[in-house]
């Protein structure tokens, strides 16, 4: 749960600095944050395919349905309800963000830029999820990841595809709804 907190307060800091009077320095400051957050954006959204530890110690094919147990409730409650504040925290950073892009460039460009990310970040949640790499392997280890997704990519029961249609699906559903609940509010 922590690391879903890292990705929206680097965000708001970022934020931060651009209301502020911007210098050569603290735009330099900015994409160094704007790196770094994209590396550990994904870990928010994460969270999502952390539900599937309810099902984790319950037989489906038992003979007692395992929906009657009050522990695999216990578990399905707290994992959805991380996986809702992972997705609305990714959600809300993203939002931030956007909030400053379309300050510097066209809106139709703002929404292509997130749309990007959300897909980045989809990606990033398969190559934990699957590979089981970290945000940091993405600068000591490129070249593995890299190997990974194109082996991944190209295997014949690969799911890669549809695992990230559907992560980025869930994600845009969370931006689109955040979006307009925020969007509405502010009129």
């Amino acid at each position: 749960m922590f690391l879903a907190w890292v990705p929206f307060i680097i965000s708001s800091c970022i934020r931060y600095i651009f209301i502020k009077k911007l210098t050569t320095m603290s735009v330099i400051c900015m994409w160094l944050m704007c790196a770094v957050w994209l590396f550990f954006l994904p870990n928010a959204a994460y969270l999502f395919t952390e539900i599937l530890h309810s099902f984790r110690y319950f037989d489906a094919q038992g003979e007692v349905r395992f929906w009657v147990n009050i522990d695999f409730w216990y578990g399905l409650t707290l994992t959805f309800a991380v996986a809702i504040i992972g997705l609305l925290l990714s959600t809300c950073s993203i939002i931030q963000i956007q909030g400053m892009l379309n300050k510097l460039i066209n809106k139709y460009i703002s929404l292509t830029i997130v749309g990007i990310i959300l897909l980045l970040s989809s990606i990033g949640v398969y190559i934990g999820r699957f590979n089981r790499w970290n945000s940091w392997d993405v600068l000591s280890r490129p070249g593995k990841i890299f190997v990974d997704l194109a082996n991944d990519f190209n295997a014949a029961n690969s799911m890669m595809v549809e695992f990230i249609a559907i992560v980025f699906t869930v994600q845009l559903f969370g931006y689109v709804i955040v979006s307009l609940l925020t969007a509405r509010s502010s009129s």
